[in-house]
């Protein structure tokens, strides 16, 4: 069996700084689940570098409960998550433990492939809005609409493309400032 000595814990070092990272973009809730999810994980495959096998990362990526979290993730159109998390654990056991790197960038690959497969559908894009914190109605036209300070959306789902109209509000002093703040919309 090859060697695998990382010195960066696969939970306490790579998960829990990523999702540090994405602390402003990811409510709060979905940050504890995936904390929940891999520490489970961590005591049923004692992956950790502290008196653990870090090689078990690998069964772990295989297992069932890896597959849960995924689709949990995927259901929140959020599995970005785990990819940022698996391009971290790569990068970090590269060197250290070669066969967690491999099987961490077949996951992606995984990942992103099952992501080609998922349909974009109304309910699925209301209820990742509605999950994220977003103020979220069906119109009765059969559109969603967001209303939320500052900002209106309406969003039809159709094709397994989503078409979008973002409206924002706002005051100005001047023709300039409008401007302005047309061309920032313009970049979008």
């Amino acid at each position: 069996m090859e060697q695998c000595s990382p010195d960066k814990d696969f939970l306490r070092h790579i998960v829990n700084r990523v999702l540090a990272d994405y602390a402003e973009k990811v409510p709060s809730n979905v940050i504890d689940d995936v904390r929940k999810y891999i520490g489970r994980a961590e005591d049923k495959y004692r992956f950790t570098i502290f008196g653990g096998d870090p090689r078990r990362i690998v069964d772990y990526l295989d297992s069932e409960e890896w597959s849960d979290l995924a689709e949990y993730l995927r259901n929140l159109h959020m599995e970005w998550i785990l990819k940022a998390i698996l391009e971290k654990l790569a990068e970090e056991y590269k060197q250290a433990c070669p066969q967690v790197a491999s099987k961490a960038l077949e996951a992606i690959s995984k990942l992103e492939s099952r992501g080609e497969e998922r349909k974009l559908d109304r309910d699925t894009v209301y209820r990742s809005l509605k999950y994220a914190g977003y103020r979220v109605e069906l119109a009765k036209d059969g559109s969603i609409e967001v209303a939320e300070t500052n900002i209106k959306a309406r969003i039809e789902v159709a094709n397994g493309k989503i078409h979008y109209t973002i409206c924002k509000d706002g005051t100005a002093t001047t023709l300039d400032a409008v401007l302005t703040r047309i061309e920032k919309l313009r970049e979008l």
